[in-house]
């Protein structure tokens, strides 16, 4: 974000910079880290109609719907190799179909179609002020750097328009009754590492993460959340997953392990993430220094890299599991990738209890 210069005022330059601030405000809503090159999973951006034409045969159109429908099977395994992705893939098809059933529901008993509806509706919330684009920028300035107001306040009216329509479907989904009975796929996680919560918690989050990760180091306070709903039901557990983008996470990996052969592991995995960008060996120390570890005997667990092969396997397992980016978390082996807001863990731990525990 920092890095990011408002550009000259020029005409030609208006569709460069429109697409440059929606890009900043995309970053905004990103929720994890990932290698670099890897883009994160997305839908297809060309989201074609059936009456686009794939190819013309003697004149004669094809459609890309009667494309898809001849290569379907094909395109259906493609797109589902691995089960965490058939399940995300399921999953977002029958909230597709949940909404769509509910907002024609609706629509019909009013006597108008679904896009009135949400109109009418989002209508109803009132215009978007001045106030709020403005109130909106200051929040974010810091985060949107040294972008300047004029140039990304239509950006942002349009942001904040798109949070009103999908504040609307959200109000008019909320009374209706969704029952999923799709069971998620469970990876086979080993459950050794650092841990906090109960031995025999019902719930084992295990968590691998990157020391240099801003996402893992937003998630944080979510977790702390998680820990104090479900004080006697849930564990977490950390491992590591430090991507090569980031040159200091495996040394930090390292020594935050180290710092666990000395009873402090959360203590120094706290401080790494309060200064994620002072992970030189000499700041690795002094932070050892400032828990009151036993320096010399750190130092000595650093120089042997006595846990790298550790950490190795943890990268290992994570990968065979289908972790692309940091964080990425299994609830008792239910994957959930990025750094997610608190419902998501609340609904996944709900489910597992409700699961698990007598008489459910």
């Amino acid at each position: 974000m920092d890095g990011l210069h408002s550009a000259p005022h020029r005409t030609g330059d208006n569709m460069n910079r429109s697409l440059m601030h929606l890009g900043v405000l995309a970053l905004l809503l990103a929720s994890a880290c990932r290698p670099s090159g890897d883009a994160a999973p997305a839908a297809d951006n060309a989201r074609t109609g059936t009456s686009e034409i794939a190819a013309e045969v003697n004149g004669e159109p094809i459609s890309v719907a009667e494309l898809d429908e001849w290569i379907k099977e094909d395109l259906f395994q493609s797109r589902t190799g691995k089960p965490n992705e058939l399940y995300d893939l399921r999953t977002q098809a029958l909230n597709a179909m949940f909404e769509e059933r509910v907002l024609e529901s609706e629509a019909a008993r009013r006597g108008v179609d679904v896009e009135t509806l949400i109109e009418q509706e989002t209508a109803a919330q009132g215009p978007i002020t001045d106030a709020d684009v403005s109130g909106w920028y200051t929040e974010n300035q810091e985060r949107l750097g040294e972008t300047e107001f004029a140039d990304i306040a239509d950006q942002i009216r349009s942001f904040l328009s798109q949070q009103r329509e999908k504040k609307t479907r959200e109000v008019l989904l909320e009374n209706a009754e969704l029952i999923v009975r799709l069971e998620p796929p469970r990876a086979q996680i080993s459950v050794e590492g650092p841990s906090k919560g109960p031995e025999d918690a019902l719930v084992t989050i295990v968590e691998f993460s990157d020391f240099q990760c801003p996402y893992c180091s937003r998630v944080l306070p979510t977790l702390t959340q998680v820990m104090e709903r479900y004080p006697e039901d849930v564990r977490i557990v950390y491992r590591n997953f430090p991507l090569p983008s980031h040159q200091r996470a495996s040394a930090a990996a390292e020594a935050a392990l180290c710092a666990q052969e000395q009873g402090k592991f959360w203590a120094y995995h706290d401080k790494l993430f309060e200064n994620s960008r002072a992970l030189s060996d000499d700041q690795l120390k002094d932070h050892a220094k400032k828990l009151e570890l036993d320096v010399p005997a750190f130092e000595q667990c650093q120089s042997e890299e006595r846990f790298e092969e550790q950490i190795q396997n943890d990268v290992r397992e994570a990968r065979a599991a289908g972790v692309t980016g940091t964080p990425a978390f299994f609830v008792n082996g239910v994957l959930l990738s990025g750094a997610r807001p608190a419902a998501d863990f609340y609904r996944t731990i709900d489910a597992e209890l409700e699961r698990l525990k007598p008489g459910a």
